[in-house]
C-alpha cells in the first residue's frame, strides 16, 4: 500500500463522545468502551482510566474514550465511536498493508487499516478538503508534506517519522490530528499546532515502540 496515489473508498464512521483534556500535569480520565463490532469482552483498555502520558508536556488536544485494540480480519467493518477514530479494533495484515506505510496520501483509506498505525505510536493528520483529496486544498497539502519531510526519524529506531497524512471526508473540521486516545480538530491549518501535537503524542500508544 503506497502513499500519495492510493485509491481506497472512505469509511463512514459514527460520531461519539469527546472528553476535553485539561492543561497542566493532570491528565483527563477516559473510559473503556466498545460495541458489537469491537466488543470489550475478553480485553482490557491499554490506558483507561487515564490516556497515555504526553511526553512530559501539558496535554495538547482532547482525550477520547478508548476502544479495544483487538485485531480483526477483513472484510470486517468496525463502527468506531469517534469520528475520526482515535482507537479501536483494526486489521493486522503485514507487508505495508496494515499498518499502512508512513507518508502522505491523496485518497481515503478505511480506518481499519490506519488505526493500526495509531496503535504503533503514529500521528495521523487528516484533511477534509473540497473534492475529497488534496486538489481541494493544494497549498495546505503541500505545507503538510513539507512539514512531514522536516521531521527527524522516529526515536524508536526507524529511519522515518511516524506520521501519516490522508483525507477523511466524513469529519466536520477541515483538519484533524489524531493519536491513540487524543484528538485535535482545526478549521484552519496551523503547522505550529501540528508540530505541538506531534511532539506531545508521538510514540504514546499500546505499541508505541513497535516498528512501521
Amino acid at each position: 500500500m503506497m502513499p500519495y496515489g492510493l485509491r481506497r473508498p472512505a469509511l463512514m464512521l459514527a460520531v461519539a463522545l469527546v472528553a476535553v483534556a485539561c492543561g497542566g500535569d493532570n491528565l483527563p480520565s477516559v473510559t473503556f468502551v466498545g460495541n458489537d463490532s469491537c466488543p470489550t469482552d475478553g480485553s482490557v483498555g491499554a490506558y483507561s482510566p487515564s490516556p497515555p502520558d504526553v511526553n512530559s508536556q501539558p496535554p495538547v488536544g482532547q482525550a477520547i474514550s478508548e476502544m479495544p485494540h483487538t485485531h480483526v480480519a477483513p472484510p470486517a467493518k468496525v463502527q468506531y465511536l469517534h469520528n475520526p477514530p482515535t482507537s479501536g479494533c483494526h486489521y493486522s495484515l503485514g507487508g505495508g498493508v496494515a499498518p499502512i506505510q508512513h507518508g502522505a496520501y491523496d485518497k481515503a483509506i478505511p480506518a481499519e487499516y490506519w488505526v493500526h498505525n495509531l496503535e504503533h505510536g503514529y500521528i495521523a493528520v487528516l484533511y477534509n478538503c473540497p473534492g475529497g483529496g488534496p486538489t481541494g486544498c493544494p497549498d495546505d497539502f503541500q505545507k503538510l508534506r513539507d512539514w512531514l519531510h522536516r521531521q527527524s526519524p522516529d526515536p524508536g529506531g526507524q529511519a522515518y517519522s511516524k506520521i501519516i497524512i490522508l483525507p477523511w471526508t466524513t469529519m466536520k473540521p477541515r483538519f484533524a490530528l489524531v493519536s491513540w486516545d487524543w484528538y485535535l480538530p482545526m478549521q484552519t491549518l496551523d503547522i505550529n499546532q501540528v508540530q505541538r501535537f506531534y511532539d506531545n503524542h508521538v510514540g504514546k500508544s499500546p505499541e508505541g515502540l513497535a516498528s512501521l
